[in-house]
């Protein structure tokens, strides 16, 4: 947990994120003073100190599972930075004038110098979820088009290694955290009506979060997990064929995205487990 006077917004007043880890050092001792919903007020050398809010970078935060988890993390006191690729969108900006703790950026994560700045954008942080990602109508293989082949493949593998690269840097330089990336059961399900395309680029996001689970350099200090979605109401799967859905899934109905932020919530909140790689599915039954 960091430590500086700031009282909300990076580079607000003299003491700004920058010196916030100043503060790490010498925290034996200090007495909680309040709590104010901008941090804790603690007494500590004889001066009072702000305990920052934890902090989350949400990527396709503007709809669908990305919006409820950045309000799920808002209602239990996080600091939110959200980003959204298209300028046509407002729901980002809306967010922000809505919630004082929530900031956002216009960021296309498949290109290396727009994540790198999201990340710098960002400072330090806490946790990670890797939710942006396209879809496109599903052809048969022979019918695919190479454009929106190709754009599938940078959103969706590229974007996620890309954002993965800032997260971990800026982690390690840091006190670690937890990265979540979002899948699909549509990685490991044929049949699920899914694009082909599609359907490999989640499978490569498991891949991604797997491998980078095993590597020493993160043991210890970051921690990657993936959720894998199935039938979940969202603007992706608004024109799919719901009663055939329900028909299918033991639940007998579709999930929503409020349930998929509950989970990304209890994943990255449980700071004590051992593992780290696991795939958590939220299929309502659909794959067991």
């Amino acid at each position: 947990m960091r430590y500086g006077r700031t009282e909300g917004r990076r580079g607000s007043g003299a003491d700004s994120w920058q010196d916030a880890g100043k503060c790490e050092q010498a925290v034996s001792g200090i007495r909680i003073l309040s709590f104010d919903g901008k941090g804790e007020k603690r007494a500590e050398a004889g001066r009072e100190v702000t305990v920052l809010k934890k902090r989350i970078l949400i990527t396709g935060a503007t709809h669908g599972i990305g919006k409820s988890t950045a309000e799920k993390f808002l209602k239990e006191g996080w600091e939110v930075y959200g980003c959204g690729s298209s300028h046509r969108d407002r729901r980002g900006k809306e967010m922000e004038e809505t919630y004082r703790d929530f900031h956002f950026l216009y960021a296309d994560v498949s290109e290396y110098r727009e994540t790198e700045r999201m990340l710098e954008w960002c400072g330090p942080l806490d946790a990670a979820f890797n939710n942006a990602g396209i879809g496109c109508v599903p052809k048969a293989i022979h019918e695919m088009d190479l454009e929106a082949a190709r754009r599938i493949l940078e959103v969706n593998v590229l974007g996620t290694a890309l954002c993965m690269k800032y997260e971990c840097l800026r982690m390690l330089e840091n006190a670690g955290g937890v990265i979540v990336n979002n899948s699909s059961v549509a990685a490991f399900k044929s049949g699920t009506g899914a694009d082909s395309v599609y359907s490999a680029s989640k499978a490569g996001i498991l891949r991604l979060t797997a491998e980078a689970a095993v590597r020493k350099e993160y043991w210890g200090r970051i921690k990657f997990f993936s959720i894998v979605p199935g039938w979940i109401e969202t603007r992706m799967t608004a024109a799919d064929d719901k009663e055939e859905w329900k028909n299918r899934l033991p639940s007998g109905r579709a999930g929503t995205p409020k349930q998929a932020a509950e989970l990304v919530f209890a994943i990255i909140n449980f700071q004590e487990r051992f593992e780290s790689g696991q795939e958590f599915q939220i299929n309502g039954g659909g794959i067991l």
